[in-house]
């Protein structure tokens, strides 16, 4: 049976990549997966922010389901067995290398190397708690209009990531036992650093995202109310800043592009690359000042859909695959590939295997936290992209993704069959007024039992430049691994 070789990314927007016809982005490794294997143009999030997608990922489940709905609740093996407890269980070697953002008191299923762990109860789950109840916080868009050349903890961190899972690949990984290895970068999410030798080139224009101008912009009660929470409706994005912003985050992306490379011809190396399937993905995309947004948390494709491509033993070559999949199909594929017993949990998981995609399938994605008033979300199928918000007077959405890529075009009058047949199908997944309200209730409950938060302040700074604001101080994990003599 094949290995699993699982390479993830943090905050990769789909588009931005050579494969996907992206003018500025130079990605030869992710472009020759692409050419390689099978690529999934309809590949969404479970849902658009860290914790919960990860907890998705790893449990073959929607984070609504398990109660890991928002990054407050960060992945615990109470919540759910993971893949990593599966393959132990059947005696497979199941290790992980960099960001995992699980609960740092859980046990995993994996063996973990690097991991940077989650830890609950810091202001941005206190955030998520508040939703309706919070004051603007310009944090996110802070974080566009710092974007500039220098070097951020992620990028050493992700770098001490690579060293490790190409030393395991080639000098640990047991033979004649199929393996499961995840290697997790922690780029391009934010700070926007752009690494010096990764920096795109000079005479390529900078793209602007669709719908970038404010009198541009769609609104609806619970859009109007993520501009507002990051301050980005009292201060509108520049045609600069978010040229600058792009550009930065191109060099981003192709920082993990090589990563992505060096991990390979390690594998390559080891003489195990025949036998193993390998997928890259991320936990969720990035807005880029599309449509007036800043980051994720929004059901655009920009930060709903993910980069999805697979190689490998039983996959086609050179395929793009139209039919809709999510990061809940990892863990049903890994099942497939590495050969492992049937058990009956298994007709109660969503996904499905990646080698074998229906062409009638569906993607779902919620979302549960930060700026919002209340739970959105999303079921795509075929070409049509359905959206419901819960927020008071917040109508849904519909979207032909074929007709019209960047979502300028709201169908949801003009094509109430489709509308109503996409939330039949959002109904038959979960109840979406009453998921709401439960976690909803749930996160009140949290708000009042947790400490208060720690004072605010000016960005803090370290050796290596401004990591973040305020609340987001450099993670005690990160500096044990790029700096453990301190600054």
């Amino acid at each position: 049976m094949p290995n699993v070789l699982l390479i993830t990314s943090d905050q990769h927007n789909p588009f931005v990549t050579g494969y996907a016809g992206d003018p500025l982005a130079r990605t030869p490794n992710l472009d020759a997966l692409a050419e390689a294997g099978t690529t999934f143009s309809a590949a969404y999030t479970n849902s658009p922010i860290c914790m919960p997608a990860r907890a998705s990922l790893a449990t073959g489940q929607y984070s609504s389901a398990i109660g890991a709905y928002d990054n407050g609740a960060p992945y615990q093996r109470e919540q759910a067995e993971s893949l990593g407890h599966r393959l132990r269980a059947n005696a497979r070697p199941a290790v992980t290398f960099g960001k995992l953002h699980f609960d740092d008191e859980t046990d995993s299923g994996f063996d973990a190397y690097l991991p940077l762990q989650a830890k609950r109860g810091y202001l941005g789950a206190r955030l998520g708690w508040a939703r309706g109840n919070a004051p603007p916080s310009p944090i996110m868009s802070d974080h566009v209009r710092d974007a500039g050349v220098g070097v951020s903890e992620y990028e050493l961190y992700d770098r001490h990531t690579t060293q490790a899972a190409c030393r395991w690949l080639t000098t640990e990984a047991p033979s004649g036992t199929p393996w499961f290895a995840h290697v997790s970068f922690a780029y391009p999410h934010y700070p926007f650093r752009a690494p010096a030798d990764s920096l795109p080139a000079d005479d390529v224009d900078v793209p602007l995202p669709p719908a970038w101008r404010p009198e541009d912009w769609p609104h609806n009660p619970e859009l109007d109310e993520h501009r507002h929470m990051m301050g980005i409706d009292a201060e509108p994005f520049t045609e600069d800043e978010l040229r600058q912003l792009r550009w930065v985050y191109t060099a981003m992306v192709q920082f993990v592009d090589r990563q992505v490379g060096e991990v390979l011809a390690a594998l390559d190396g080891s003489g195990a690359a025949d036998d193993t399937v390998v997928i890259y993905t991320s936990d969720h995309g990035d807005m880029l000042g599309g449509h007036g947004f800043a980051m994720k948390s929004l059901m655009y494709d920009a930060s709903a859909r993910v980069p999805m491509l697979i190689v490998g033993p039983g996959v086609g070559r050179d395929v793009v695959e139209g039919a809709a999949v999510s990061l809940v199909d990892v863990y049903p594929t890994a099942v497939d590939v590495m050969g492992l017993p049937a058990i009956d949990a298994d007709a109660e998981l969503p996904g499905a295997s990646l080698r074998d995609v229906a062409p009638d399938r569906i993607a779902f994605s919620e979302y549960h936290g930060p700026s919002s008033t209340a739970a959105s979300y999303m079921v795509r199928r075929d070409r049509w992209k359905y959206v419901a918000h819960m927020a008071a007077d917040t109508r849904p959405q519909l979207f032909d993704l074929v007709a019209d890529p960047h979502e300028l075009d709201d169908r949801v009058d003009a094509e109430p069959d489709i509308a109503a047949d996409l939330d039949a199908e959002l109904h038959s997944i979960l109840d979406p007024e009453a998921t709401d309200l439960r976690i909803r209730a749930g996160q009140a409950e949290q708000l009042a039992a947790a400490e208060p938060p720690p004072a605010g302040g000016a960005p803090k700074r370290t050796a290596y430049g401004t990591l973040a604001r305020g609340w987001s101080v450099p993670s005690p994990a990160i500096m044990a691994i790029v700096d453990p003599d301190g600054p």
